[in-house]
């Protein structure tokens, strides 16, 4: 954990250290700052957020709870690294959850979620465009996410959906030439079925946007 980025970021579920710890750790995986197999350490997390050793040690129970952090006798506890055959399941039950979640919710989700989901993806499109680190558009995308999957709405299914999203090897779909711009005007389409309140079609539009994604991963079809 030498020289990562790890802070205590504003979270609209947290109240307690132990939650707070555990969205700093969960920030840092999604963003690459701590990387699968790397070692993370008690007393670097207590340097790095100043906060005490019981919300510490909560976080990480609650992290291995998630398959986020695992704990072995003689290496200690490090972040989970995926086998491929675990990132296409992971992949697969994601775009299930989050096309079911945005379809049970789509007619709850307020225009304020819509517009804030809009300005996400305007946002993205900006960072594509100007080419910003790709460690920046994945928070963005993840933020977008969780809005249409109802974090407003339905927040322990986003927090289900949250835990496996942070697993997923989705660096490389960024990095693809096609990529990055495909998935912001998938999101403009699911946005538009969000906004007619046709939670059907909204759903449909997410599992495919997620497989799309799935296939330039695993089977290099930048589309």
């Amino acid at each position: 954990m030498h020289n990562i980025k790890l802070a205590l970021p504003p979270n609209i579920y947290v109240g307690t250290k132990a939650e707070l710890v555990v969205e700093a750790i969960r920030t840092a995986i999604l963003t690459g700052d701590i990387l699968p197999g790397a070692r993370i350490t008690e007393q670097r997390v207590k340097d790095k957020l100043k906060v005490s050793s019981s919300p510490i040690r909560e976080a990480f129970h609650q992290l291995e709870a998630e398959g986020l952090l695992t704990r072995s006798p003689h290496i200690g506890t490090t972040v989970t690294s995926l086998e491929i055959e675990d990132a296409k399941e992971l992949y697969h039950i994601q775009a299930l959850l989050q096309s079911t979640a945005l379809q049970i919710c789509c007619n709850k989700l307020t225009q304020e979620d819509i517009a804030e989901a809009k300005t996400l993806n305007n946002e993205m499109k900006n960072l594509i465009q100007k080419k910003i680190n790709v460690k920046t558009i994945r928070v963005v995308n993840y933020k977008f996410h969780m809005i249409l999957c109802g974090k407003n709405v339905y927040p322990w299914l986003t927090r289900l959906i949250s835990a496996l999203w942070i697993r997923l090897p989705t660096q490389s779909v960024w990095l693809a030439p096609k990529r990055p711009m495909h998935i912001v005007k998938e999101h403009e389409k699911i946005l538009k079925a969000v906004g007619n309140k046709d939670g059907i079609l909204a759903g449909s539009l997410m599992r495919k946007h997620l497989k799309n994604s799935q296939s330039v991963l695993f089977e290099g079809q930048d589309k």
